[in-house]
Parts: C-alpha cells; sequence; structure tokens
C-alpha cells in the first residue's frame, strides 16, 4: 500500500499508476536523514526526511517517507508499506 498526500493506492498495479501519473518530468532526491529500524518478522523500517528538485525548479519541496521492507517466503524483500508526505507550508 502507497499512501500519497492522504490518498491510498493498494497493490502494484495501482502504485505504478499513482505514480506514472504525477506530472513532473524530473524529479532528483536530496536525501537529508534517513533512519532504520528491525522489525517483526525480519522486515525494516525505514524513515527519510530530504528535498526534492522538481523538473527545473530552483525551490526544493521538503518531504518525509517512511516504508517498511519487509521478508518474502525466498529470502528476497519487498516494500510492504509506504508512506510519503510533501511538507508545504
Amino acid at each position: 500500500m502507497l499512501t500519497f498526500e492522504g490518498e491510498q493506492f493498494q497493490g502494484a498495479d495501482a502504485i505504478c499508476q499513482k505514480i506514472v501519473s504525477l506530472p513532473f518530468q524530473k524529479v532528483q532526491h536530496q536525501i537529508v536523514k534517513c533512519d532504520c529500524q528491525p522489525s517483526a518478522n525480519d522486515g525494516v523500517v525505514i524513515f527519510v526526511t530530504g528535498n526534492l528538485l522538481v523538473d527545473d525548479n530552483a525551490n526544493p519541496l521538503k518531504f518525509a517517507q517512511v516504508f517498511q521492507l519487509m521478508k518474502g517466503p525466498t529470502g528476497n524483500y519487498y516494500c510492504h508499506n509506504d508512506m510519503f508526505r510533501l511538507n508545504i507550508g
């Protein structure tokens, strides 16, 4: 599940559709801080804060993102939850 600016999208198809529908041509992430913690069942919770540079805009947008990686049955990790928020105001 992806929560983007208060909207929820569940499943790979819905998440991909949301991401490709965003009106940006070019996005650059500048990570300021990243904190990680182990979670249940060999998972990892990651909290990231930083800046987004969108298209040719010189003023970065602040963002925060929390996501959880879970170990799958074959030992690989997948994104189980993802919450993203632009910090505007």
